[in-house]
Order: C-alpha cells, then structure tokens, then sequence
C-alpha cells in the first residue's frame, strides 16, 4: 500500500499546481474543486487509494486543459496494471490539438510504454520509432526498442540500435550486442549454415574478447567437424574468459581428448585445473576419467581424499557410487539409500543462479528471464566448503 501511494503522489503534485492556478485566476468554481484536491490529499492520507483515484479521475475529466495530471493518471493506471484504462487517457491526451511539443512528445512515450505492457509490440514500435529523433527522449526510445526487438529475436535490428545507443549514450552495449552474434550464429548452426555461423561468432568475439557463449559454440563448431584440438584451443579459452563457466567446459574437452588419444593428458590436465578449481563437476569428472584410466582404487583415494577437504554433494554422490559397486548384500542398505538421496537432491537442485538478480534455473540461461541481463547466470558451485586446518 505505501508503493501506491507513492505512485499517487505525482497526482496529487499535478493536481496542487492545477489548484494553485485556478487560485492566481480567480476563476468561477475554482474553490469547488480546490476542496475535490484537498479532498483527495485525505484519501490519500487516510490510506484509501482507490478513492483518491476517482477524485483525482473526475478532476481530469472535468478539466480537459490540464496535460499533466492526464500524464501522471494514465502513468498510475500503467503501473496499477489497468493497461486498458493507461491507453484511454493516453490515447485521448494525443489526440488534443492544444498540446505543447513536449507535452505531446512525452504522451507518446507514454503512450508507448503502455503498449508495451500490453504486449502490442508493433504500435510501441510505431511510437517510439517517432521519438529517436527527439534529443529529450531519444535514449529512452532506443532502450524500449531494443526491448521490443529482443522479444521478437529480431537480432540484427537489436545489434543496430545497440550500437546507435552506445554511440549516443557512451555507455558500452558490447556484451549485449556479443550475444546477438551468438544468437545469430546459432539461427545460422540450425540452418547448416556453418562458416556463416562462424563468422558471426568472430564478429562476437571482436565485439566482447570475454564472450564465453562464442567460445563454447566454436568449440561445438570444431566438434562436429571432427576438429578436435582447434575445440580444445577454442573450449579451453574459456577458463581464461570467465573461471564462472568452466564446468561447462569439461565433459566435451574429455571428448575431444578421447578422440585424439590423449587420455592420460587430458587426466594431467584436468588434475592441474581441479588444483585451483575444487568445484564439484570437475571432481567428478576427474573421479570418472581416474576409474576409466587408473582403476577404482586409483579413483576410490582421489575422492576420500578431496571429500575430506573439499566436500559437495555431487563427489559424495559417486564415492558411494564406487563403494556400492565393490560391495553387495542388505549391508549396503544404507549407501544405497545415501545414493538415492543424494540423486534426489541433486536432480531437485538449481545448477544456475543469476550474478544480478538472483534468478535460480536448472539449465543456462544467457539471458535472464528475470532480470534480462545477459551473461549472469553462472553455474552454482555444489555447496563447496573448505574445511578449517
């Protein structure tokens, strides 16, 4: 209740200027409906919003002159969610031919803003395409824009006016514009259309040389063309990028590895990156590629030991894994309902959390569906805990 009183406020600012000119000009009926603004400040005061909405309605209505407190009514309307009752006042506010340019200017954009709550993108689109050539609204205009053409993954559109953006604006669209390369390198991907996909992740990786997406479809790229040590170079440019990602990294670079036949450097490797990075994928993946090269015993030390310091759900998972696979008989009754826990939790759990916002999901988002940032959601680490000396 107090943020709807807050949004009133600007009514009830509007609507004191009104009642302040109406005073200086002596107008007939000019105290009548200064007490229907009094009468509204006590609505508003009293905690009662709604009537102070109609207070404030009935003096819009009866005085068609006044533009701000249409204004800031149909931007209360917006924000309460009645959208439909937004684009009436909005609409009719337009529609009048004693607006100032300002005065009109600022009805469209809110006018526009109104459509876009709605979701009719391509009235929004008409109006503040009218808007960018306006100093006073031009960056807003672009903002909303890119919004628009985002929701309807018009990517290139979106890369142009990002970048008309950054060049008014000064402020940096790379890493945005990084991900509508990605986007169109992966249209391009579907379409079997790989040197052109290619391309676009060049041109991603020129706009933002920290673009993990583009270094992970190269990889991919690299993949399925059967060349393996140009996915190693591209998947390992990841960790240098953003540490964030690396996980994401590590089941196709021990693919690739096997492919070339490089086992036991691919199990030195990863032994060096679990040496800086004790996240619960890598000692899992290491623990898997140990039992595949060394043994089980060879895998069985690793994980006893790393648990010991370094604890996560996921390597308790595949110790008791190992332990169940030596073992047989009801005197393993209690690992095995360890396992199904643990599995459990594990399939329950989010595996990504959004640096900005918070948003958890169990697969990547590279763009938040909350938030709408780009590039936030990084895998969570499993609860790693290092334990006291």
């Amino acid at each position: 209740m107090i943020d709807l009183l807050w949004l009133l406020l600007p009514i009830a600012a509007a609507s004191g200027w009104w009642a302040a000119q109406y005073r200086s000009t002596g107008r007939v009926g000019s105290f009548v409906r200064n007490a229907e603004y009094f009468k509204g400040l006590n609505y508003l005061i009293d905690d009662k919003p709604d009537q102070a909405i109609e207070v404030f309605t009935r003096m819009a209505d009866v005085d068609r002159d006044t533009a701000e407190i249409h204004l800031a009514l149909g931007n209360l309307f917006r924000r309460r969610g009645e959208v439909d009752r937004a684009i009436h006042v909005h609409g009719s506010l337009i529609a009048r031919a004693n607006l100032t340019a300002d005065q009109r200017y600022r009805a469209t954009l809110e006018l526009g803003e109104d459509y876009l709550r709605a979701g009719l993108f391509d009235r929004a689109e008409a109006l503040l395409r009218d808007l960018v050539d306006q100093p006073a609204h031009t960056e807003i205009a672009l903002s909303r824009l890119i919004y628009i053409f985002q929701q309807e993954k018009d990517w290139r559109q979106a890369m142009t006016y990002c970048d008309r953006l950054e060049d008014i604006s000064g402020e940096s669209q790379r890493r945005q514009t990084a991900h509508f390369c990605c986007e169109l390198a992966e249209e391009a991907i579907r379409q079997q259309q790989e040197a052109e996909a290619r391309a676009w992740l060049q041109d991603a990786l020129a706009r933002d040389p920290n673009c993990t997406r583009a270094s992970l479809l190269l990889g991919r790229l690299a993949m399925r063309a059967g060349h393996h040590q140009a996915a190693i170079v591209a998947f390992q440019a990841v960790e240098r990028q953003d540490r964030g990602y690396l996980s994401e990294v590590i089941a196709p670079l021990g693919q690739c590895y096997g492919a070339l036949g490089r086992l036991d450097e691919w199990i030195a490797c990863l032994r060096e990156i679990q040496e800086r990075d004790h996240g619960a994928r890598i000692t899992d993946a290491l623990a898997e590629w140990l039992l595949r090269q060394e043994g089980e015993d060879a895998a069985l030390r690793f994980l006893e030991h790393e648990l010991r310091n370094y604890p996560t759900l996921l390597g308790l998972r595949r110790l008791v894994e190992l332990k169940l696979a030596r073992g047989e008989g009801a005197k393993h009754a209690d690992l095995q309902a360890l396992h199904c826990i643990s599995t459990q939790m594990l399939n329950s759990a989010a595996r990504y959390r959004c640096d900005h916002c918070g948003f958890v999901a169990k697969s990547l988002h590279w763009c938040c569906p909350s938030c709408q940032q780009w590039n936030t959601s990084k895998p969570l680490p499993d609860l790693v805990m290092k334990t006291s000396a």
